[in-house]
């Protein structure tokens, strides 16, 4: 059903529960799995200006995401680690369209009856509004 599945994951340890299911949906498709970092740049600081700042970003990043893809390569999918800079929700549904993605797995926040509004500014809230594939929110 899914042939490319794009997991979009900051540098926290969260996402185990997405990177599973994410598996699992690649395994019975023979999906590739497409690991996304967005490295946020900061106004003011400019990629050429702050070098050695954003390359120690992307640095931690790689080993991150490398990580991850150990685990799916264990269980023999297919994937790919890829980083982008700029600004997180705009990237990922950009990167999402010109790769062709069919589903985007992404870890979101559980929903807090008490502040039901609170979850309206969060990133997997404008990735799901916006995105042009499907996408499926793991609590």
């Amino acid at each position: 059903m899914f042939k490319k599945i794009l997991i979009p994951v900051d540098l926290v340890d969260r996402h185990q529960r997405a990177l599973d299911i994410a598996a699992t949906l690649a395994k019975e498709g023979q999906a590739e799995v497409i690991l996304l970092h967005v490295i946020e740049v900061i106004p003011g600081l400019g990629l050429e200006q702050e070098r050695d700042f954003y390359g120690r970003i992307e640095r931690i990043a790689r080993e991150h995401l490398w990580r991850l893809g150990r685990y799916l390569e264990e269980r023999q999918i297919a994937r790919r680690e890829e980083i982008v800079y700029g600004n997180r929700a705009g990237e990922i549904v950009h990167y999402a369209k010109e790769a062709g993605v069919d589903l985007i797995v992404l870890t979101a926040p559980r929903f807090d009856p008490q502040q039901p509004g609170a979850g309206l500014a969060t990133l997997s809230y404008k990735i799901g509004i916006l995105a042009q594939c499907p996408v499926l929110l793991v609590k």
